[in-house]
């Protein structure tokens, strides 16, 4: 199998670290603010910006290396490739979730 789609989840894990410990270093606050659909959360803010991203990397780094080590061993393309799948929008959900806390708390999103 082709190893590109772990490349990309690798590159979405570390787009999401940077940006937020970019932003921790811009939001000068205690709290943040995480807009959900009815109600808000008041939370740290490494909690806020970076508890999504730290979960997220503890579940997927394991399954990366699972699959990097029996990429050549799975027959089924379609298992491959939907893992991934499903891995890529998780992350990239990730990434819109963090972005809308962080646009939210600079006062970009009210």
């Amino acid at each position: 199998m082709k190893t590109y789609p772990l490349l990309i989840t690798l590159l979405f894990m570390i787009i999401s670290w940077a940006m937020g410990i970019y932003f921790l270093n811009v939001i000068y606050t205690s709290t943040i603010i995480v807009p959900l659909f009815n109600d808000f959360i008041w939370i740290r803010d490494y909690k806020g910006i970076l508890g999504l991203t730290a979960v997220f990397s503890i579940i997927t780094i394991p399954m990366i290396a699972f699959m990097y080590k029996k990429r050549n061993h799975l027959s089924k393309k379609k298992t491959w490739y939907s893992i991934s799948i499903v891995t890529h929008l998780f992350w990239v959900g990730t990434l819109a979730l963090q972005l809308k806390t962080i646009l939210y708390n600079l006062g970009i999103c009210h």
